[in-house]
C-alpha cells in the first residue's frame, strides 16, 4: 500500500532500495515488539494427529454396539451428562449427520472379559475419552456447513473477475482521474467495515444490557447464525442487482449516458461490501461459539476454505459454459450469470437455515454446558 506513494518518475534502483528500506524497518520493528510477546505452550498432540487417531480407533470399533447406558464410554475426568438416546443405544453429543455419527465408537469401552488397563489402551491408541470425541465431533456441522457458504464463495471470486471487468468497460464517471475502479473498490472496504462496526456495536448493546437471558454462547450463536443469514440475503441482493446492470448494460449504446457508466455499480459495490461484513464476522461467530476451544487453530483454515472454494471453481465453471464467457465482455452473457449466481444463494440460504437450525443453533460447547459443571 505504501507503494502506491512512489513517485513516477523514481528509477527502478530508487524503488527497489525504497522497498528494501521498508521492509527492513518493518522487520526490526516486528522484532523490537517480540520482547512484550504472550508465548503459549504448544500441546503435547496437534489437533490433526487427535482427528486421525480418533478417525483410526473409530474404525477400528465400527462394528461394536452402542452401548445401552453412558456408562459404557470411557468418561476419564469429564462429568457424565454430554449424551442422549437414539434408537436401541446412547450417543455423544454434539449431535451430528448420520455419515459421521459412528465417532462415537471411538470412546465405547470394550468388554470386561476382554479389558486392558483404560490408561494402557489410550496410550496404545485404541480408546479415546468422550471429550476428545466431542471436541473432534463439534468440528462436523460447521465443516459441513461449507457447502452452504458455497454461493457466496462464489460471489467472492466474482468480485475480482467480472465486477472489475465490467467496470473497466463502462465510462468513468465517478472520478477525475478516471480511477472509478479504485473507488468501486473502496466503496466495498468502507462498507463491509462499517457494517462488522455497527454489528459490533449492537452486539455490544445487547450483552451490556442483558436483552436475552441464556447462556452467553447460545445466545452469541444464534446471533452469528442470524448475521449470517442477513448476509446470504444480501449476496442474494447483490446478484440481482449485477444481474440488472448488466442487462442494461447489453442494451443500451455505448454513447448513451447514465446507464452505461460506472455511477450504476455502486449499488452493486455497496451491496457486496454489506454482505462480506455480514458473513466473514458472523462465520467467525459461528465458529467460536459451536466449535470447542481446542479446535480454534483451525479457524484460519476454515475462513480460507469457505473463501476458496468458490475462488477454485470459478474456473472450471467458465470452461464449462463456454456460450456465457466469450473473448469479450460484451460477447459474454454475464447477466445469465449473474441469475444464477443469484438463485443458487437463495437456494444456498434455505440450506444454511435448515442446517444451522438442525445442528448448530442449540448446542452447546462441552465447557458451556451447565450440566456438566462442577
Amino acid at each position: 500500500m505504501f507503494l502506491s506513494f512512489i513517485k513516477i518518475s523514481m528509477t527502478y534502483e530508487e524503488r527497489f532500495l525504497f522497498a528494501a528500506l521498508l521492509m527492513g524497518g518493518t522487520y526490526m520493528l516486528f522484532l523490537a515488539g517480540s520482547v512484550w510477546y504472550s508465548r503459549e505452550e504448544l500441546p503435547i498432540e496437534s489437533n490433526l494427529h487427535k482427528i486421525y487417531r480418533i478417525f483410526k480407533v473409530a474404525l477400528g470399533k465400527r462394528y461394536e454396539k452402542y452401548p445401552t447406558s453412558p456408562s459404557g464410554y470411557y468418561w476419564k475426568d469429564s462429568k457424565r451428562g454430554r449424551s442422549y438416546e437414539y434408537h436401541e443405544g446412547v450417543r455423544l453429543l454434539p449431535p451430528v449427520p448420520c455419515l459421521l455419527r459412528w465417532l462415537d465408537k471411538a470412546a465405547i469401552l470394550e468388554a470386561e472379559d476382554s479389558r486392558e488397563s483404560l490408561e494402557l489402551q489410550e496410550k496404545n491408541e485404541k480408546l479415546c475419552t468422550v471429550k476428545e470425541v466431542s471436541d473432534v465431533k463439534s468440528l462436523v456441522p460447521m465443516f459441513c456447513l461449507c457447502l452452504a457458504f458455497f454461493g457466496y464463495s462464489l460471489l467472492l471470486a466474482t468480485e475480482n473477475t467480472f465486477f472489475i471487468s465490467q467496470a473497466s468497460n463502462m465510462r468513468s464517471n465517478i472520478t477525475t482521474s478516471h480511477n472509478d475502479i479504485s473507488f468501486l473498490v473502496l466503496i466495498t472496504v468502507i462498507t463491509r467495515d462499517a457494517t462488522r462496526t455497527i454489528c459490533h456495536i449492537i452486539s455490544c448493546a445487547i450483552g451490556h444490557f442483558k436483552i436475552f437471558s441464556c447462556i452467553d454462547n447460545v445466545c452469541n450463536k444464534k446471533a452469528a447464525i442470524a448475521r449470517i443469514g442477513l448476509g446470504m440475503v444480501c449476496a442474494i441482493i447483490c446478484s440481482l442487482i449485477a444481474w440488472q446492470v448488466e442487462v442494461g448494460r447489453l442494451k443500451v449504446s455505448t454513447y448513451e449516458d447514465r446507464r452505461n457508466s460506472t455511477v450504476a455499480l455502486l449499488p452493486q459495490f455497496s451491496a457486496l461490501g454489506i454482505t462480506k461484513g455480514l458473513i466473514e464476522g458472523g462465520i467467525e461467530n459461528l465458529f467460536h461459539g459451536h466449535v470447542a476451544k481446542s479446535m480454534w487453530s483451525f479457524d484460519d483454515a476454515y475462513k480460507e476454505l469457505v473463501i476458496g472454494s468458490g475462488k477454485l471453481m470459478i474456473i472450471p465453471l467458465v470452461l464449462s459454459i463456454p456460450s456465457w464467457f466469450g473473448d469479450t465482455l460484451d460477447s459474454s452473457r454475464l447477466d445469465k450469470f449473474y441469475l444464477t449466481l443469484g438463485i443458487l444463494n437463495a437456494v444456498f440460504l434455505l440450506v444454511f437455515c435448515f442446517y444451522s437450525l438442525k445442528y448448530a443453533y442449540k448446542e452447546v460447547r462441552p465447557e458451556d454446558d451447565p450440566a456438566i459443571e462442577d
